[in-house]
């Protein structure tokens, strides 16, 4: 495919013909290196000073208003064309194929074109300080054609931008730049666009900034509005967020990539992709996408708000560093339109290593269909679906905090593994939920949930876990697999619901408590027991019987031990409950905050042999945390609920007289 010829490209601009000079003509790189002019622009008056024989550097047509700037060199711009236009078209023969364009209070309004046309040779443009310069575009009279090599001639739908070009576009300065793309971008180029120190607005009615091969941002202050496209897109290479402060309105997308990737390691970001009306299906939504690559944030400070995903990886998300994201979406999930309104999502793989993230979302609020790993971040969720979803394996590691403040299950994937950090989890059905399957449905029913048939494991080998369930229904920790405890300390506040209960596990399938703290409580219907092949001794009451493995059980089942159990003594929300030897030493305490009929305890405290009184109320003298668990100190004054002595992995304590 063969591009318009200069000539031609030129003409598209004002409808006539502008004059031209060769790169021979205009003299050698060494003398065109060293030029700098001025020019003033007026309407059919422009001039140009600074050298004798200026027009070997650049060309004025007072008839068309159209300035061209025909060799390397400094061209130092004020005044105003209220119908023209400056176009750049350097030979490729010079080795320094640029134009250093400095704008002093310039203003350039073109009715059919661009105002600034890139034909051959890189536009570096500066706004200095102190000065405020403005570039309004309009329809182009004439498009550009290709030519294929069968002879075939297409129109093509450039020049697309009030600065358009071929080839590269650098903005920068200290002063301020304001572009009017009407009729399509407001920077348009078919190379890289960077922008440095620049305060930059931008209103366009489709893409603010569009680049083919890169986008990168060092500083500045960027304000870019666009009508019916995005914000910042990059159609074959990668947008890079280097530094300064983003704010982004845009109607599709607000960074986006088609081909490569998306890498923020600073600065202040700023978007909001939201319906100006009603929902259109022919826009994304979406705040940050990489349609088929990466997304890597390293650092800043990033807002997104969103009418669908906040931040969508095709492949890998990678979150490392110390960076802020704060990310809402608002989309209404249904199947109609099959809208995703995720947080965080990507396709291949999630790492959250570090970084203050808070989402809020009406769907799934950090989601990947891989594998997912949270290493030393502090994430806070609020979801109207899954707060933390991977089709593929979970692992959450030391040094994480995990807020999970409202959601439909709260952690999720097929396998979980949890060795360390800090996690409190709210939900209305189960609070982590080992299950296999896709999530590919647009609403919550049918997703992973209990019992789907399929294998899951979670492991929980360290850290400290609370959850607690906001409905009467949904099971708090939540295995399809086997479930093993290690190490940790595990506090579930389950469900009332006796078709539900705090710790379950799958057909065929063993709860292992070998060491750390579970300590479960509330309804007792379904209720299981660790299994006796556990390492760890386990104390329950409201169980009847314990957990062998062996077919049935699942929703409603009574043939697996330890499930259709009567339960013991029912304790009030809000009453304590404490485990202690026969001094009154306390093993645990919790303060329930549920209506609680069935208790599993197992801690690294209880010792066999030892004999073992659960009471309810009492004056208790240790201390409770936030979420109404301690340890140590003494109980008295209590209701004796049962008691026993152990002498195996689990035992059940017998239910007092009192």
């Amino acid at each position: 495919v063969e591009e318009t010829t200069s000539e031609t490209a030129t003409q598209s601009a004002q409808g006539g013909a502008s004059e031209s000079t060769t790169a021979a003509e205009s003299g050698s790189t060494e003398e065109a290196a060293a030029i700098e002019l001025d020019i003033v622009l007026a309407d059919g008056a422009s001039t140009v000073s600074g050298a004798e024989n200026a027009s070997q550097y650049i060309t004025v047509d007072n008839s068309t208003n159209v300035i061209t700037v025909l060799s390397p060199g400094t061209y130092n711009f004020s005044g105003t064309l209220t119908n023209g236009q400056l176009v750049v078209n350097i030979d490729e023969s010079y080795t320094d194929n640029n134009a250093e364009i400095n704008f002093n209070g310039v203003s350039i309004t073109n009715s059919s074109g661009p105002a600034i046309y890139g034909i051959s040779g890189d536009i570096k443009l500066s706004a200095k300080k102190g000065t405020t310069n403005t570039l309004s575009d309009g329809t182009p009279a004439v498009f550009e054609t290709e030519t294929a090599d069968d002879g075939t001639v297409t129109t093509t739908d450039e020049p697309d931008g009030c600065i358009f070009s071929h080839d590269g576009i650098s903005l920068k300065g200290k002063g301020e730049l304001i572009i009017n793309g009407n009729y399509a971008n407001g920077i348009s180029g078919k190379d890289e666009v960077e922008v440095k120190n620049l305060t930059l607005t931008v209103n366009s009615v489709d893409n603010a900034i569009k680049a083919k091969d890169s986008v990168t941002v060092e500083s500045g202050t960027l304000d870019l509005t666009s009508q019916k496209g995005n914000g910042i897109q990059c159609t074959k290479g990668d947008v890079n967020i280097l530094d300064g402060s983003l704010t982004i309105n845009a109607a599709d997308k607000g960074i986006g990539a088609k081909a490569g990737n998306i890498v923020i390691s600073g600065g202040t970001v700023n978007v909001t992709v939201l319906p100006s009306g009603a929902y259109d299906s022919a826009y994304n939504y979406d705040g940050i996408f990489a349609k088929v690559g990466s997304v890597t944030i390293s650092g800043g400070d990033i807002t997104v708000k969103a009418y669908c995903d906040g931040i969508q990886a095709e492949t890998d998300l990678v979150i490392s560093g110390t960076p802020t994201l704060n990310i809402t979406t608002t989309g209404t999930i249904n199947t109609a339109d099959d809208i995703s309104a995720k947080g965080l999502k990507s396709g291949t793989s999630t790492v959250l290593d570090g970084g203050t993230i808070v989402v809020e979302s009406t769907d799934d609020s950090i989601h990947t269909d891989g594998d997912m790993t949270v290493n030393a971040a502090d994430v806070t969720v609020s979801s109207g679906d899954d707060g933390i979803h991977a089709d593929g394996t979970l692992k959450i590691n030391d040094g994480s905090k995990i807020r999970v403040l409202k959601s439909y299950e709260g952690v999720e994937g097929w396998y979980i593994y949890i060795n360390g950090g800090e996690m409190s989890i709210y939900s209305s059905d189960d609070n982590i939920n080992a299950a296999g399957g896709n999530d590919t449905t647009s609403t919550n029913q049918n997703r992973f949930g209990p019992n789907t048939g399929s294998t899951g494991y979670l492991e929980i080998n360290g850290g400290y876990i609370y959850c607690e369930n906001s409905s009467t229904m949904g099971d708090g920790v939540d295995s399809n697999g086997d479930l093993v405890i290690n190490g940790g300390t595990v506090i579930v506040n389950g469900p009332t619901s006796d078709g539900d209960t705090a710790v379950d596990f799958g057909d065929n399938a063993q709860l292992y408590y070998n060491g750390g703290v579970l300590f479960a409580v509330g309804s007792s219907g379904m209720a299981e027991s660790p299994s006796t092949g556990g390492k760890g001794y386990a104390v329950t009451y409201g169980v009847n019987g314990m957990s062998m493995g062996g077919p049935g059980g699942g929703f409603g089942g009574m043939s697996r031990p330890g499930q259709g159990s009567t339960g013991g003594t029912s304790v009030a929300a809000g009453t304590l409950l404490t485990l202690a030897d026969a001094n009154g030493n306390v093993v645990a305490a919790l303060k329930v905050k549920v209506n609680t009929s069935a208790v599993i305890l197992g801690s690294d405290s209880i010792t066999s042999g030892t004999a073992y009184t659960l009471y309810s109320g009492g004056t208790y003298t240790g201390t409770l945390d936030e979420n109404g668990y301690g340890t140590g100190g003494t109980i008295s004054g209590g209701t004796k609920l049962a008691s026993g002595t152990v002498t195996s992995a689990v035992t059940a304590l017998t239910a007092a007289n009192n």
